[in-house]
């Protein structure tokens, strides 16, 4: 009898030994997980530091830049006569003034635009003493800057290319910056970057294609938001094509939900338009001055 008490006895302590060990095991796993755990978590908040304390000295140095050249100049001013680019040419004028200006001294302007990577440096006008002018001859496309939205439910899709958005912002992008020297010293003030792209839109102001989705019909609002009440819309079509050959076309109605009396707004739309195979559909202004822009906004993959 005792000894099978010393068994059982012996069973017991087995088993209680294997539980203990399984405990154990799991209780180091996941302590060891809980440990990876920390480390990433830590990992991750040195980099998050890393990251915040880049920006900080990256701005700091910006800042410490502005702080060294307001030091010998002042600001750059640039207007540009927008009245002056029908045909798409202006000139864009830059003033500035040199501090504590040194007998003999040397100031030129360097600039470069649109996807041209080579500097041009430009003999500047002193107008007074210290005060100097450049004139910097510019080119771009006048034409309405369109944004075009694909809704579809409570979805909304930007359409416009972020690539060709990127390319037409480089190639109407100046750059620019100012030397000073005098003897076997130069000065060199920080290069600024100016977008002149909202020049060439101004005249025609912007274009917003709203397209709404229902199936496989669908409507389309046209909103022209003008900056420059010179010239107005006078018509809008939307013509409908199946791959190349047109269609027909279709006028916008004026949405009068909008204020008319408001010469900076204009609203139009059409509505019912039924989705059919290879379709394509662009849009088309007339503005009262003959000019005519067109713009593909929607093209059914099939």
């Amino acid at each position: 009898m005792r000894e099978k008490q010393i068994k059982i006895f012996v069973a017991f302590v087995a088993v209680a030994f294997v539980v203990s060990l399984i405990m154990n095991v799991t209780f180091l796993s996941k302590l060891s997980e809980m440990d990876n755990r920390l480390r990433s978590l830590s990992s991750s908040q040195q980099n998050m530091m890393s990251s915040v304390n880049g920006q900080t000295n990256h701005i700091q140095t910006v800042l410490n830049d502005m702080q060294e050249e307001q030091r010998w100049m002042t600001p750059i001013d640039i207007t540009v006569d927008s009245k002056d680019m029908e045909d798409g040419k202006a000139e864009a004028t830059f003033e500035w003034q040199v501090k504590e200006l040194q007998e003999d001294s040397e100031v030129v302007f360097y600039y470069t635009y649109g996807n041209n990577e080579s500097y041009k440096a430009l003999p500047v006008e002193e107008i007074q003493q210290g005060l100097f002018k450049v004139k910097v001859p510019i080119e771009m496309d006048m034409e309405p800057m369109w944004h075009i939205n694909l809704m579809r439910g409570n979805k909304n899709t930007q359409e416009s290319s972020k690539k060709k958005m990127e390319e037409q912002m480089k190639s109407e992008t100046l750059k620019y910056y100012v030397t000073v020297s005098y003897g076997d010293m130069v000065k060199s003030g920080k290069v600024h970057t100016e977008h002149l792209g909202e020049y060439g839109n101004r005249l025609y102001g912007s274009l917003q294609t709203d397209i709404i989705m229902e199936d496989k019909t669908f409507s389309m609002m046209l909103m022209n938001h003008q900056t420059d009440t010179s010239v107005s819309i006078v018509k809008a079509y939307l013509l409908k094509y199946k791959d190349e050959d047109l269609l027909g076309r279709e006028k916008f109605d004026v949405d009068k939900q909008y204020d008319p009396a408001d010469p900076r707004m204009n609203a139009y739309h059409v509505n019912q338009i039924k989705q059919f195979e290879n379709m394509r559909l662009v849009v088309q202004v007339v503005y009262d001055n003959g000019e005519v822009f067109e713009k593909e906004v929607y093209k059914l993959d099939n």
